[in-house]
C-alpha cells in the first residue's frame, strides 16, 4: 500500500503579527481583561512611591497649627492704598485743571471785529448760538425797561405840558374853572362843529385853542369878561397891599407866594417835579404861572 504523504497546515497570513504568537505570552488575568495591557511594574512602583508620600505631606500639613486670617490688617492696607491712589488722582486733576485754565487765559482772545465773530462761529457753533441767546434775552430785558422808562417819561411830560396849557388858560380866563364844570358850556359844545369840540375835548396842550373856544362861548352867550377880569384884578390888588404892613420907619414884606414860569417847569427833573407838584398844582389855580 502506499504511503499517503501528510500534508502539514499552513499558518494563517492573517494572523501572522497577532501578539499571541509572541514568546512573551501575558498573564492571564479574565476573560474581561483579555484586550488591556497590564501596567508595567515600574509605573506600578511610581504610582506606589507617590501614594506612599502623600500621606506624608498631609500628615505635615496637619500638623501645623491653624491660623486666623487678620481681615483688620488686610482692610488697612486696602484703604491705604486706595487713600493713596485717590490723593494721585485729586493732585494730578488739580494740576491737569490749572493748566487747562492758564492755557485757555492766555490763548483765548474775545472776538471784536465782525470778521473775528464770523470766525468764531465757524470754530464753535454751539456756544455762538448760546451766547446769541442769552444776548437777545438780555437786550429784551433791557428793551422792555427803555420801554417802561420811557412810557413813565412821556406820562410825566405829558402832565408838565397839560399843566402850564392850563395855566396859560387860566392866565386869559379866570373864570376857566367855573366855565369848564357848568352844564351850559357843554352843552353849547355839542353844537358846534367837530373841529371846536376837538379843540375842547380832544386838546391835551393847546392852551391857545382852547382859549379861543372859551372866547366862543362866552361871545354866544354874551358873557361880559371885562368885569370878572376887573374884579380879579381888583382882588389881587387888594390882595398886594394888605401884605403890606408899616411899622414905625420900617416897612416888612411878608413872605410871598412863589411865582412859577413855565419854563421852570420844563426844565424840572422827575424828582423835582414830583416834590414840588403840589405846589405847582396851587400855583396853577392861583395864577401864579407865568411864561
Amino acid at each position: 500500500m502506499a504511503t499517503q504523504a501528510k500534508e502539514e497546515p499552513k499558518a494563517n497570513p492573517y494572523n501572522k503579527n497577532k501578539d499571541w504568537h509572541t514568546s512573551d505570552e501575558k498573564e492571564f488575568v479574565s476573560a474581561d481583561s483579555a484586550f488591556f495591557n497590564k501596567p508595567k511594574e515600574d509605573k506600578v512602583e511610581a504610582t506606589e512611591t507617590n501614594s506612599e508620600e502623600t500621606p506624608v505631606k498631609e500628615t505635615a500639613s496637619k500638623n501645623q497649627p491653624y491660623k486666623k486670617p487678620d481681615y483688620k490688617k488686610r482692610y488697612d492696607d486696602l484703604k491705604s492704598h486706595y487713600d493713596k491712589k485717590l490723593n494721585e488722582f485729586k493732585s494730578r486733576e488739580k494740576t491737569l485743571i490749572e493748566e487747562a485754565a492758564n492755557t485757555s487765559k492766555q490763548n483765548y482772545k474775545a472776538p471784536k471785529t465782525a470778521e473775528e465773530l464770523e470766525e468764531f462761529k465757524k470754530q464753535y457753533p454751539d456756544v455762538y448760538d448760546v451766547v446769541e441767546t442769552v444776548s437777545q434775552i438780555k437786550s429784551g430785558e433791557s428793551i422792555k425797561s427803555l420801554e417802561d422808562k420811557i412810557s413813565s417819561l412821556e406820562k410825566r411830560e405829558i402832565e408838565i405840558l397839560q399843566r402850564e396849557a392850563e395855566s396859560r388858560l387860566l392866565s386869559k380866563h379866570p373864570d376857566f374853572d367855573d366855565i369848564r364844570n357848568s352844564e351850559d358850556f357843554h352843552s353849547w359844545a355839542k353844537e358846534q362843529p367837530e373841529s371846536i369840540q376837538d379843540w375842547i375835548y380832544n386838546n391835551a396842550d393847546d392852551a391857545d385853542l382852547a382859549s379861543r373856544a372859551l372866547d366862543l362861548f362866552k361871545k354866544d352867550l354874551n358873557i361880559d369878561t371885562s368885569s370878572k377880569a376887573k374884579k380879579s384884578s381888583s382882588a389881587k390888588s387888594k390882595k398886594s397891599a394888605a401884605d403890606m404892613v408899616s411899622t414905625k420907619t420900617t416897612s416888612v414884606d411878608p413872605k410871598q407866594e412863589k411865582i412859577w414860569t413855565e419854563r421852570e417847569i420844563a426844565n424840572m427833573s422827575i424828582q423835582e417835579f414830583d416834590k414840588y407838584e403840589e405846589e405847582i398844582g396851587k400855583a396853577i389855580h392861583e395864577g401864579r404861572v407865568v411864561k
